[in-house]
């Protein structure tokens, strides 16, 4: 990146500069959980030396805390395809079922959208159609964030949910769905070539 004709070809770069933020966001977390762990050893080698129970509750602690981060580390590195860690849009429509079957629609964005804020991802409306009585029909948000579509490409399908209806004046258990789609978010650097010789074009 430092080569004097490195943003000649500005698509390239972009691409060699994405490439090396992925790489970073792997090796960093990787260093320090490597470097907390020689320090942890260190620690209880000398709280074993001077049977020094503050520091031997300082390595407690501090083994909780790495092992919590190992964890978090382990699952990214599962998410190594290669629009795991974009942005991506999630949209929600509602199946067979009415009134309920809108409601349930909206039990499922609601969920999303509160675990997509727990994770400090931003998330966006991009259409919305709400249901003719409550909740919504169909709805698309866009959740802004590192991983976003590697941690929701698999809730892609149908849901469905089982329960006594509030809008059912006789209480009867009604089941209802709902799909839902993930999408990544694409790169504008991606150059679509299209064969002419390939087109049936029809007048």
């Amino acid at each position: 990146m430092l080569e004097g004709d490195f943003w000649d070809d500005s698509n390239k770069a972009q691409a060699t500069v994405n490439e090396a933020n992925g790489i970073k966001r792997r090796l960093h977390p990787f260093l320090d959980l490597e470097q907390r762990s020689a320090d942890l050893a260190e620690l209880i080698s000398l709280a074993k030396e001077y049977e020094d129970a503050d520091s031997a509750q300082e390595a407690a602690d501090e083994f909780t805390a790495i092992a919590a981060e190992l964890d978090k580390f382990e699952l990214i590195t599962l998410l190594d395809k290669p629009n795991d860690a974009s942005s991506c849009y999630l949209t929600i429509n509602s199946g067979a079922g009415g009134t309920e079957a809108c409601d349930w629609a909206e039990m499922l964005m609601r969920m999303y959208t509160r675990w997509a804020e727990g994770k400090d991802y931003t998330v966006s409306s991009v259409d919305y159609k709400a249901g003719d009585i409550t909740g919504i029909s169909a709805a698309t948000v866009k959740v802004e964030g590192e991983y976003a579509y590697g941690y929701l490409k698999n809730e892609r399908g149908v849901h469905r949910l089982v329960r006594i209806s509030p809008f059912d004046s006789s209480g009867k258990r009604h089941t209802t769905f709902a799909s839902i789609d993930v999408t990544p978010e694409m790169s504008e650097s991606i150059e679509i070539e299209l064969n002419p010789a390939d087109l049936d074009i029809q007048t």
